[in-house]
């Protein structure tokens, strides 16, 4: 099982100093790129305020407060985030215990899932109104409740309404964080009830000492895979496992057809993805890496075809980021890929970054995977070709 995965130290250590000094917000949005930490601070945060003795419990949590909210059992912590609809007590059960056993753990039903206001006399697990009881209530064990919120954007309309009301009046004794790497996608007035602290992606070395305390990694396996998440600590816990591997070495294919012009792969590879295949030659020379053994046939749930959509562009932003960094001399030309010999401008390349959001947020809202993405990447090829020839102008 994965050891403790800390928060992010500086700002920790931030905000507990202001709780202890009694000037800690009842209200904050961790704001900041996927994979940035913003989750583990706000559950790790939330443990060191309840616990009793916070010194002894800094590097090795033992007090049973500590270890309830590890196990994600304690009275006074409660975590949200999107789900289903349908989600019953046994589904959130194992989700919790997932997230125990790997704090990076994300459920297929969040590339799509929204967070839910629940039905009036029975909410269920995991909705603003079941999270709106469990504040009003008094702290059972701890000094304060604390309620957590993942992906804040994704709250409903009405999940957004309802919850700006206790912003509006938080209770006593209360912490409310909530966690985005969209704050646009939140309601104005909800912003603005909040203290934003802003995380930055983690530098490569910070991210390697995560990998080999969670994962048990020796360096130099952390820090080639620190490398290749680009700063993105949830990307790089996938690329532990077969298929982001995969989606990985085929988004280094699509970066190179794009700056060769090759409309036909951006074409197959949209198509792909529409239909939840994937490339059959990268199957197999993952297959034969060993270990767990990916199936090529085609994916029939539609949030995890969205998953898998949304982790390639992820990993085809990071290799346009490599490239960027090259360009304005963050990165030197012999530690950048083969491909990033390609004339860009930085500026050409923020923009092309700024597209692959976009096409990120339509499929994350539910838009035609297909027709999204053949649409970006027939832009992404147009605009490599014009940088390419105002370069030889």
């Amino acid at each position: 099982m994965p050891a403790l995965a800390t928060g992010r130290p500086e700002i920790i250590e931030r905000l507990t100093a202001l709780a202890r000094d009694g000037a800690l917000g009842q209200a904050h949005l961790f704001v900041g790129p996927d994979g940035s930490g913003k989750e583990i601070t706000a559950l790790d945060l939330a443990r060191r305020l309840q616990c009793p003795t916070p010194d002894a419990c800094r590097e090795t949590p033992s007090c049973e407060s500590c270890r309830k909210a590890l196990t994600f059992q304690h009275p006074d912590i409660r975590w949200i985030g999107p789900a289903p609809a349908s989600i019953g007590e046994d589904d959130v059960v194992r989700l919790l215990a997932d997230k125990q056993a790997d704090p990076f753990h994300r459920p297929a039903h969040a590339a799509s899932g929204e967070v839910l206001i629940g039905d009036p006399e029975s909410p269920g697990p995991l909705t603003v109104r079941a999270l709106l009881q469990f504040l009003r209530l008094k702290p059972f064990q701890g000094p304060l409740k604390v309620a957590v919120i993942d992906m804040a954007h994704r709250l409903r309309t009405g999940a957004a309404n309802a919850f700006l009301k206790v912003l509006e009046e938080p209770p006593a004794d209360s912490l409310i964080i909530l966690c985005s790497a969209q704050a646009g996608g939140l309601l104005p007035t909800i912003r603005s009830r909040c203290q934003q602290v802003v995380f930055p992606p983690y530098s490569r070395q910070a991210l390697s000492d995560l990998l080999r305390s969670v994962y048990d990694m020796d360096a130099e396996r952390a820090g080639t895979v620190a490398d290749a998440a680009a700063g993105n600590a949830r990307l790089a816990a996938r690329l532990l496992r077969p298929e982001p591997r995969l989606l990985r070495r085929w988004a280094h294919l699509l970066f190179e057809a794009i700056h060769e012009g090759r409309r036909g792969a951006g074409h197959q590879a949209a198509e792909m993805l529409h239909k939840g295949v994937l490339p059959p030659e990268l199957v197999s020379a993952v297959n034969e890496e060993g270990g767990q053994k990916l199936k090529s046939a085609p994916l029939k749930d539609l949030a995890r075809k969205r998953e898998r959509a949304l982790d390639l562009l992820d990993m085809l932003q990071g290799r346009f980021g490599e490239l960027l960094r090259v360009r304005v001399g963050a990165v030197s030309e012999t530690e950048a890929p083969a491909s990033a010999a390609t004339p860009r401008a930085p500026v050409g390349l923020i923009e092309d970054i700024r597209r692959i959001e976009t096409a990120r947020g339509d499929i994350d809202h539910n838009l035609n995977i297909g027709l999204t993405l053949a649409v970006l990447f027939q832009e992404l090829i147009d605009h490599a070709a014009a940088d390419a020839a105002a370069a030889r102008a």
